[in-house]
């Protein structure tokens, strides 16, 4: 079954720049796909017109059969109940606990003063911990976001993100700030999410090692157009130096 249809988009800014020229691929149900290429080939753009933080200049993106392209206010937040996001910079509310963190994950469906007070139901309370042992971290619950790891806090992130119970869960650089060994650590809670949950998951990712490691499926972004789209493992050397350029040399994430 097709999760994601994505339909000749285009995203031009209002500085005239076209970070997206006609970029059309499905996504199956189930799916690991990770997309590469070069800062600046559309990859954080393609990711935010998924998810609509962004407005596709034209085109079509069908989500669960669904066309989502202009879709706006309450139709928008029922929207994005369904997809979740995962970014490079954790973005997390340092001062309060990691729980309170995960269950912010929440807050599309709860009223305002709850989320103020922090008054939440024990259920709630919960099903956070239950994401938090999910990514292995349960036992930092009541510890202060900011007293955590960078590999740690983005764990905290993809808590949060399976409190909306998503279908499409997307990851922006999700490692790009951490070190080799934190890397595969976050990585493999990606995988486990992907694998023992089903859930669909669309990954930036730069290292090809990684790639070959966690994706069913690769699409390379080159100036906003998708020049591959096939197996990790048909990634050669002539079509590592296309997608990144003949100076490039490959780095090993282990």
């Amino acid at each position: 079954m097709k999760i994601l249809q994505v339909d000749n988009v285009h995203k031009i800014y209002p500085s005239g720049t076209h970070a997206l020229k006609g970029v059309s691929f499905d996504v199956k149900e189930g799916e690991f796909l990770v997309i590469i290429g070069l800062s600046g080939s559309g990859k954080s753009t393609l990711l935010r017109c998924i998810n609509r933080l962004h407005e596709p200049t034209s085109g079509i993106i069908h989500f669960l059969d669904k066309d989502i392209t202009h879709v706006k206010g309450k139709e928008l937040r029922q929207l994005k109940q369904k997809i979740g996001m995962v970014f490079q910079q954790f973005n997390l509310i340092k001062r309060r606990s990691v729980l309170t963190n995960v269950i912010t994950g929440r807050l599309g469906r709860m009223g305002t003063f709850q989320s103020i007070t922090e008054n939440f139901p024990p259920e709630l309370i919960e099903e956070a911990m239950e994401a938090l042992r999910i990514v292995g971290i349960e036992e930092k619950a009541y510890i202060r976001a900011d007293a955590l790891s960078g590999g740690q806090q983005q764990r905290v992130a993809i808590a949060r993100s399976l409190m909306q119970n998503p279908k499409l869960l997307l990851a922006d650089e999700p490692v790009a700030s951490l070190d080799p060994a934190t890397s595969n650590s976050v990585m493999h809670y990606f995988e486990k999410i992907n694998k023992e949950f089903g859930t669909t998951v669309i990954c930036n990712l730069h290292f090809l090692s990684l790639v070959r490691r966690y994706a069913s499926r690769v699409i390379a972004l080159k100036a906003g157009e998708i020049i591959y789209e096939g197996l990790p493992s048909d990634i050669d050397e002539k079509w590592f130096k296309t997608i990144y350029g003949e100076e490039a040399e490959e780095v090993e994430i282990r």
